[in-house]
């Protein structure tokens, strides 16, 4: 069966037929309106209202505000705020995971569970030879462990004595009060001891920042100052807390007020000095 071919002259035709519409008065039938179209205006018209609105929505996407709401859409600037804001979120993120690292090796260090490699050091370590100490049996464990222990302490020491590197050498520090020494620097008790009077001050042994403070029930109220390359000094058995963390300290202020000794029920303050992570004897150091 052969399609029929459209008659395109009928269309052409019936686009240029006239229709009218009249709005009428029921009651007196009088026309009070009459519009007269055909389809090919129809068609124009509609054509014409559509170029209008997308010209419109063209104006008012390209020249207002509007086009930000567009998703993918931004201005270079808009786009550089947002790489800078990331940049930004990812160094604090950095800076609050370090703080953190550090408030905690701290906190070990007041709990008496020092972690030796708490603190990277950037100093040069010597090379010793422990030559048959490398060789370790059952029976000599212990005494080799002793020996390295040893000579961790005296490469310590070697550090601390070398005047390039090393800023122990021309330190001093002031006693935080005016008593005398009770209890001396060890390997088991890093803290050194001084007598004080009833409600003594407690006085900073150097200047530097606050960096923490706190309370427990064997060091009573405790206060953490950094000083200068990555020396820590803490000061606990204190009966009450002068400064807050943040607050910038000068050698000889006034930090806390000295409390009792919970075995002896004597004024004391103690001293802790911490340099690189390691436990220092402050008493080579004080005036």
């Amino acid at each position: 069966m052969a399609l029929k071919k459209p008659n395109w002259s009928n269309w052409r035709e019936k686009l240029k037929n006239v229709y009218r519409f009249q709005i009428v008065d029921e009651k007196s039938y009088d026309v009070k309106m009459v519009l007269e179209l055909n389809r090919l205006n129809v068609l124009v018209g509609v054509g014409l209202l559509l170029a209008f609105f997308t010209l419109l929505n063209f104006l008012l996407i390209a020249y207002t505000p509007l086009k930000q709401y567009i998703p993918g859409y931004g201005s270079s600037s808009g786009r550089k705020e947002v790489v800078k804001m990331s940049m930004k979120a990812e160094e604090l993120d950095e800076k609050i995971k370090a703080q953190q690292e550090y408030i905690s090796n701290l906190q070990n260090i007041l709990n008496d569970k020092v972690v030796v490699d708490a603190v990277t050091s950037n100093l040069k370590k010597s090379k010793v030879d422990t030559g048959i100490l490398s060789i370790k049996t059952t029976d000599e464990s212990k005494f080799v462990q002793d020996v390295e222990k040893g000579l961790k302490n005296a490469e310590l020491m070697e550090s601390v004595h070398d005047t390039k590197t090393s800023i122990l050498n021309n330190l001093q520090l002031q006693k935080p009060v005016s008593g005398t020494i009770l209890t001396k620097f060890s390997q088991t008790n890093p803290a050194i001891s001084f007598s004080a009077g009833n409600d003594e001050d407690v006085r900073a042994v150097i200047s530097g920042n606050v960096i923490l403070t706190g309370n427990s029930p064997e060091s009573g109220y405790y206060i953490v100052i950094q000083a200068e390359n990555q020396l820590v000094y803490i000061l606990k058995n204190n009966s009450q807390l002068l400064k807050k963390t943040g607050n910038f300290v000068n050698s000889g202020e006034i930090l806390a007020k000295a409390g009792k000794n919970n075995s002896s029920k004597t004024y004391i303050s103690t001293l802790e000095l911490w340099y690189r992570g390691q436990a220092i004897d402050a008493t080579k150091f004080i005036k």
